[in-house]
């Protein structure tokens, strides 16, 4: 497997495990339309619905895994979570976008850095 590939996915996972341990629900994965992806989208205890961005990085060569969310990306996520609602069989009354940049450590360990809201 390309070793982007398996650092992407394994920081998807990560992600998903980080905030189902919080009390979120993870209502879809890789969800794909020709116009983009959305990594995870997910349920907070609040229940408010979350489309999360997820960054992961194997270290800081090309700065934080947040570093890597560009306003036009910000700009993508908000259309690709308005047509993740439109898809829904029941209306979505909340959405929020949220980024989650995973940072591998040379001796395996990651961290976890989440933030909330992020505007385009």
């Amino acid at each position: 497997m390309d070793p982007r590939r398996e650092t992407g996915e394994r920081g998807e996972d990560l992600a998903a495990n980080y905030l189902t341990r919080r009390g979120w629900e993870v209502l879809e994965r890789n969800w794909r339309t020709a116009a983009g992806e959305l990594d995870l989208v997910c349920r907070d205890p609040e229940g408010v619905v979350v489309v999360c961005e997820v960054k992961a990085r194997r270290g800081r060569g090309w700065g934080s895994p947040l570093e890597a969310i560009t306003h036009d990306k910000a700009v993508r996520l908000r259309r690709l979570a308005a047509a993740w609602a439109r898809s829904q069989a029941v209306p979505v009354p909340s959405l929020r976008v949220d980024a989650l940049g995973v940072l591998w450590h040379p001796d395996g360990t990651a961290s976890v850095q989440h933030v909330r809201g992020i505007e385009p």
